[in-house]
């Protein structure tokens, strides 16, 4: 049972924002409540908004109780009795110097402590933080550190390149950690661990049986108060650039016999991914955006009458991509990859329908594997069996099987952070990962950008947008 069995500090950049009090702070608390975190530990909290620690502490305890619902008072009091607050510019190195002052005072009898710095701040801001995380002597040589870095780095191949170039002028290679919060996701991982337990899966994933793969992120929420993060983002950039790409690696990714093998092994299987070939990048990728209908009985606002959102926004809350892979098994097979806000349901599932050799008679479907990994989460294989009488009629059949978390189960950002104080890197993203996937998306975001690039409409509440209907079709297909 992993636990943070070292004194550590961590820093969080941000510790104001969306991100640190919807993630961050109930899975530090998590931590806290199962006994994963040493007896010596601080954490601070560094933003520019003017704050007290008093404040500071009531702010993470409201975020933990709004997450959790129910909490043990007595652990959250011991838990926020390590916080403390450190308002500060970004870009102010002086800041930087009396925060290292703080962070030295707390140490101080301590043996051998981690620092970890978390960037939960806008990409725009990040090279500031790593420069002066350097320059104020918060990270030095011959002492353990990690800097955490939120995705999306940058928001560009371009971009990317300048936050690298600055994280590798200071930092090694080991102690940097490009987190993805999906790689934290039990019900992702097992995207991976399912094949690799079992083979009679695996010899099903293979291309002359598979007709194509459809991998979908949806939500029922929308911006959520969130426009300052979301207008410059959108769906395509904040959704593709890692998580939906992460999802078919480790449906692709060759399996190997140790776990320290498996970021190579996911790395070659994101460099097998293209683009396929068409007349016009508008074959290969479709936005959208909600607009005002209904969630059940309630009315609700479409993007451009959200709060923060300029009325004129071409902003996509939906898209979809179709991608191929030169992965030996699986090339020829189509993937479709799709994801929007504000839809019917919320559901991230991966389905695999299989070729349908002939039609064995009435009423009968493709076989299809569903991964459902967050919704109603299980694993349903559907077949069709015979129905009584002469004629050879068929009803599906589905054997299905909940997936949910039994044994040690911590939230994403728990474990992840848990991983990050031991040193383990595994599930967190490589420098050349994520070159490999902005690489991959950078044409396809630039097109969608364009003024004359259409952007379709669908109501909230929908299933989506009819043009990602038409749009799938055309391949012969439709979405499951």
């Amino acid at each position: 049972m992993l636990s943070a069995s070292k004194p550590f500090t961590l820093i969080l950049f941000g510790a104001s924002g969306h991100l640190a009090q919807l993630k961050i702070y109930p899975a530090l608390y998590t931590l806290a409540l199962k006994k994963r975190l040493p007896d010596a530990y601080t954490i601070i909290g560094f933003a520019r908004t003017a704050m007290t620690d008093d404040a500071f502490k009531n702010l993470v305890s409201e975020s933990v109780r709004r997450d959790m619902g129910t909490v043990n008072e007595e652990v959250l009091a011991e838990f926020v009795s390590h916080m403390s607050y450190h308002a500060g510019q970004y870009d102010a190195v002086d800041d930087f110097a009396t925060l290292e002052k703080k962070i030295s005072g707390h140490e101080k009898n301590w043996q051998n402590p981690v620092r970890l710095a978390y960037l939960s701040t806008p990409p725009e801001v990040f090279t500031s933080v790593l420069h002066n995380l350097c320059d104020s002597n918060i990270h030095v040589s011959g002492k353990e550190f990690r800097v955490i870095v939120e995705k999306p780095v940058g928001h560009d191949l371009e971009s990317y390149h300048v936050v690298r170039d600055e994280l590798k002028k200071c930092f090694e290679e080991h102690e940097v950690y490009l987190l993805d919060h999906y790689l934290g996701k039990e019900a992702v991982r097992n995207i991976y661990y399912l094949r690799y337990a079992n083979p009679v899966v695996e010899r099903l994933f293979k291309n002359t049986l598979i007709h194509h793969v459809e991998i979908s992120a949806l939500e029922n929420a929308g911006i959520e108060n969130r426009a300052g993060y979301f207008e410059p983002s959108g769906t395509f950039r904040d959704m593709f650039q890692s998580h939906l790409l992460m999802m078919g690696c480790l449906l692709t990714m060759r399996l190997r016999d140790s776990d320290e093998f498996i970021r190579e092994s996911r790395l070659e299987a994101l460099k097998q991914f293209y683009l396929p070939p068409a007349k016009s990048l508008d074959d290969i990728a479709l936005q959208a955006q909600y607009s005002p209908g209904m969630m059940g009985e309630e009315p609700v606002a479409g993007y451009l009458q959200e709060k923060g959102v300029a009325p004129d926004s071409r902003q996509n809350t939906y898209a979809a991509l179709a991608l191929s892979t030169r992965a030996s098994r699986w090339e020829g097979v189509p993937f479709f990859l799709r994801s929007g806000k504000r839809l019917q349901k919320k559901e991230t599932r991966i389905t695999i329908e299989f070729n349908e050799p002939r039609v064995a008679g009435k009423n009968t479907e493709p076989n299809r594997l569903d991964i459902i990994l967050q919704g109603e989460a299980g694993m349903r294989l559907h077949l069709q069996t015979k129905v009584g009488g002469t004629e050879p009629q068929f009803r599906p059949l589905v054997l299905e099987d909940p997936l949910v978390c039994y044994g040690d189960c911590l939230p994403e950002h728990a474990l992840l952070l848990l991983e990050a104080i031991a040193g383990n890197q595994t599930w967190f993203l490589s420098f050349e990962e994520v070159n490999t996937a902005w690489r991959l998306i950078d044409p396809v975001q630039a097109h969608l950008q364009k003024e004359s690039t259409p952007l379709h409409t669908y109501p909230a509440g929908s299933t989506g947008p009819a043009a990602a209907d038409a749009w799938i079709q055309k391949n012969g297909m439709k979405w499951l």
